[in-house]
């Protein structure tokens, strides 16, 4: 007893004591005490809170990038060069024409194959499944892309026609939130069992980041990261046009869009999803092609069930949040604005022409 007794009474004392002498360092050296503490306090942060601070860092980078739009794309605010450039974004005028390695073009080589590249909830399912039919009937290689990076023209053997599909940013990105990213797609929704209900479905504020509700994370394979994005609610056009933003490569927004844009603008086509409510858009498309059916919808994995939920629990959008992800889609914004502003006209539908069976070389319709 009188050992344990001992024990406490030592540890009594060696409390005081350290209160002590911490009192007594806040009064002789309280600048260095609190350099101490706040450098304590700085570890302990970075230790408890890295991917709150990885957020922050990235929200902050977008606003930086942003900055440089301070407000939505209008095309007088665009030089004289950039309007004539605008011009010619696929979206306006499709071609025939075939990119090069070098960057050039040429009118005198066949396709053989046609890409799309299905930037998600886009209207990608239903656009893949009628260029799949485009393809079929001409007896063409088909091949779609979703997740990994847009696919450079020019840098596939052989020959190819470029096509992806465009959809207003922060309507695509609240799209994607009721898809899968309100609940998730597989573990929830495709599960019979679960209810969906506010208590155990994600916020919509926290739905601001390049990988959703978090800041991207891309794959490593054989210890190399790879460019693959699913979930996205920031720059997503930005993102998946360039491929270029896995935080370890620390490839800056306004880079990544540099790049996007240059890509995208070398595609032979890109179909403008808001249009397709005007049947003479709808014409030009299928004239052009040489096939109907663009307007036929497909129902990708989920959609039935994430509509049913949305139906159950309807999401509420608020100006403030509609604000904050106008501010931080600047990028995507400008990019969605340089390649579907030229379609405000009726006369534009006149550039899409017509199917040109001579440009293919497996030219077999059925």
């Amino acid at each position: 007893m009188n050992i344990m007794a001992d024990a406490r009474q030592s540890r009594r004392l060696f409390t005081w004591l350290f209160l002590f002498c911490l009192l007594l360092s806040i009064n002789i050296f309280p600048h260095d005490f609190q350099r101490h503490v706040k450098k304590f306090s700085d570890f302990r942060t970075k230790q408890t809170l890295a991917h709150e601070f990885e957020k922050i860092d990235e929200l902050g980078e977008i606003k930086h990038a942003a900055a440089i739009f301070d407000h939505l794309p209008n095309k007088s605010k665009y030089s004289q060069q950039e309007q004539q450039e605008f011009l010619k974004s696929p979206a306006c005028h499709p071609h025939f024409n075939v990119a090069l390695p070098n960057g050039g073009w040429t009118n005198t080589t066949k396709f053989k194959r046609l890409y799309f590249y299905h930037a998600r909830k886009a209207g990608g399912t239903s656009m893949s499944m009628y260029l799949r039919t485009v393809a079929q009937y001409y007896g063409l290689e088909f091949e779609q892309n979703e997740w990994t990076a847009m696919e450079e023209p020019g840098t596939f053997e052989n020959s190819t026609f470029y096509v992806t599909s465009l959809r207003e940013p922060i309507d695509r990105s609240i799209s994607h939130f009721k898809y899968e990213g309100r609940w998730n797609c597989k573990s929830n929704l495709m599960n019979h069992s679960f209810i969906p209900s506010e208590s155990n479905a994600n916020k919509l504020e926290t739905w601001q980041y390049s990988g959703g509700h978090s800041r991207h994370v891309c794959r490593k394979k054989k210890k190399k990261t790879r460019f693959f994005l699913g979930l996205c609610a920031v720059n997503c056009y930005t993102q998946w046009y360039s491929g270029l933003s896995c935080p370890e490569w620390n490839i800056p927004f306004i880079q990544q869009y540099q790049v996007a844009r240059k890509r995208v603008f070398r595609y032979n086509m890109i179909i403008v999803m808001e249009m397709l409510k005007d049947p003479k858009y709808v014409q030009a498309i299928e004239k052009f092609f040489g096939v109907a059916g663009v307007t036929i919808r497909k129902m990708p994995y989920c959609e039935k069930e994430s509509h049913e939920a949305n139906r159950l629990i309807p999401l509420v959008v608020s100006d403030e949040y509609r604000e904050n992800m106008t501010s931080l889609n600047q990028l995507d914004i400008k990019l969605y604005h340089q390649l579907s502003d030229c379609l405000n006209s009726d006369t534009m539908y006149n550039n899409f022409g017509e199917w040109q069976p001579d440009r293919w070389v497996y030219n077999m319709p059925k």
